[in-house]
């Protein structure tokens, strides 16, 4: 027994016609500026910065750890580290728009960018960061120094 499909047709319909062509490049052509500006429109938002300055904390943290002995004047922070069994003096200071770190007052290691604004505020403790960048946004962050 064989099995036979049957698909009815009007003897007009035999696929794509003119004007349905016609109709969908018209909507393509109408959608595309559409996409283009909903695209260009789109606010893309980025946290660089943000991650730049909690960086500079966590390696500023870092340092003062490993350090023998921490001292904070006049927005800088002098660090007395051992390397090599010898004791060096890293300071870490604003020079710019940067924050740079310094081993003996030698080289220029930087550890941040584009800072409007950079303070220290010594505490019994330890001290104070403040940041503010190019765009006005303001950290800080209190590392404490353990003896």
């Amino acid at each position: 027994m064989k099995k036979y499909v049957y698909m009815g047709f009007w003897k007009n319909e035999r696929g794509f016609t003119f004007l349905s062509m016609l109709f969908t490049i018209t909507v393509l052509l109408i959608t595309i500026p559409l996409l283009a500006y909903i695209i260009s429109s789109a606010n893309y938002s980025s946290n660089h910065n943000e991650i730049a300055v909690h960086q500079f904390f966590h390696f500023l943290q870092n340092d003062v750890i490993h350090a023998a002995s921490c001292h904070v004047s006049n927005n800088t922070v002098e660090l007395v580290l051992e390397e090599d069994e010898e004791f060096v003096i890293a300071s870490i200071e604003m020079y710019k728009d940067l924050i740079r770190r310094q081993v003996d007052g030698k080289g220029h290691e930087i550890y941040l960018r584009d800072i409007r604004e950079f303070n220290l505020k010594s505490l019994p403790y330890g001290f104070k960061v403040t940041i503010v960048d190019l765009q006005g946004e303001r950290y800080e962050k209190t590392i404490s120094f353990y003896n």
